[in-house]
């Protein structure tokens, strides 16, 4: 994880701001599914550039609050910066595998694209239920389905980079809706509530698309790929990607609340 936390801290100044649609409509979607209203306490795990921690900031109001946390010291500190005028809003370099906060001290935690990074995701729900009051909310979103064009602009990638890193699977938990919903029980969770949302990225040309490659995790296999191999790269991903490149992504929002009583 070590590594992951790395690659963040290093994308953070270009992290979501490239100009790309991708995690901001996927953190909106991911706040109104959870149903934040004013005056409430939420805990935002692995803010990142802030795509869950603004509408959520939103959602609360003045007389809400909102704490975020992330590992990646660089990203902390710039949307610490970027969120100076909104009191309600808090954030802190914190462990997102079992954060240090008393028992029950938020109505809403959520995890944006996160879930998935942690060492023990199961662990890692557990931990959310003391978080939460009874009654209150978890909300969370994870990969449903990647184009198959962004697949093979990966592996394209990675066959012009120098000793990529591997591609790691994702835990079996988020293999399905079941799985995911199994999970969530486990964690002392009711039933939770599933949907499907589907992002489209549109890029001006594929140097934009690299770029926003370079801005998230695909920054490790990218930056292994040599300067003498760009234009190389480059002619192999015209005939990968549509001109200009656009892609889709299906995401999963789960929304589970901690049983009363």
């Amino acid at each position: 994880m070590t590594k992951a936390y790395d690659v963040f801290d290093a994308a953070a100044a270009d992290y979501d701001s490239v100009g790309v649609e991708f995690f901001g409509p996927m953190g909106s979607a991911l706040v109104a599914a959870a149903g934040i209203r004013a005056g409430e306490r939420v805990l935002d795990v692995g803010c990142g550039r802030g795509a869950v921690l603004f509408p959520a900031a939103a959602a609360a109001g003045k007389s809400g609050s909102v704490t975020g946390i992330d590992m990646a010291p660089a990203m902390v500190a710039l949307t610490r910066a970027a969120t100076a005028g909104l009191p309600q809003v808090a954030v802190q370099v914190g462990d997102g595998q079992s954060p240090d906060f008393p028992e029950g001290s938020f109505d809403a935690v959520t995890l944006g694209q996160v879930l998935f990074f942690l060492p023990d995701p199961e662990a890692a729900l557990r931990a959310y239920h003391r978080l939460l009051r009874p009654g209150g909310r978890l909300a969370f979103s994870c990969f449903a389905a990647f184009d198959p064009r962004y697949r093979e602009a990966m592996r394209t990638i990675a066959a012009h980079a120098v000793d990529a890193p591997p591609q790691e699977r994702l835990p079996a938990m988020f293999d399905s809706d079941d799985t995911l919903r199994s999970a969530v029980d486990d964690a002392g969770f009711a039933v939770p509530r599933i949907d499907q949302l589907t992002v489209r990225s549109e890029f001006r040309d594929l140097e934009n698309f690299l770029s926003w490659v370079d801005s998230h995790a695909g920054r490790a296999v990218l930056r292994r790929v040599p300067g003498e191999r760009r234009p190389e790269l480059l002619a192999a991903l015209a005939p990968v990607l549509p001109d200009p490149p656009a892609m889709s992504t299906t995401i999963r929002l789960v929304v589970a609340e901690r049983p009363v009583g």
